[in-house]
């Protein structure tokens, strides 16, 4: 099993992996294009990478299911407003058909 490693945002790119070139925008050579380095400032290599960035993925969408199923069983999930009055209706009248405009 992979252990997840403490790495931290690039300053050379701000964390996006791509960098402004004078003509073009091109891979940031800082992070290797991930937006991540290790606590001492050097690049990950590309399988490490590629590896660190699944675990952080796999492990924000286990987050989110959680909060999901939170959200469900405090009965605040499906969201509900005024605009579920208009969801799912249709306009037979074609578009502004439904609209009066006033001229």
């Amino acid at each position: 099993m992979v252990a997840m490693l403490k790495l931290e945002r690039c300053e050379i790119c701000q964390g996006r992996g791509r960098i402004q070139g004078i003509f073009h925008r091109m891979e940031c050579a800082g992070c290797n294009g991930g937006g991540f380095v290790t606590p001492d400032g050097k690049p990950l290599e590309y399988p490490v990478l590629v590896q660190q960035l699944r675990l952080r993925l796999a492990r924000s969408g286990n987050e989110r299911r959680m909060m999901h199923a939170a959200l469900e069983k405090a009965g605040l999930w499906p969201l509900s407003g005024p605009g579920d009055d208009y969801v799912g209706r249709s306009n037979r009248r074609g578009v502004g058909g439904g609209n009066m405009t006033g001229d």
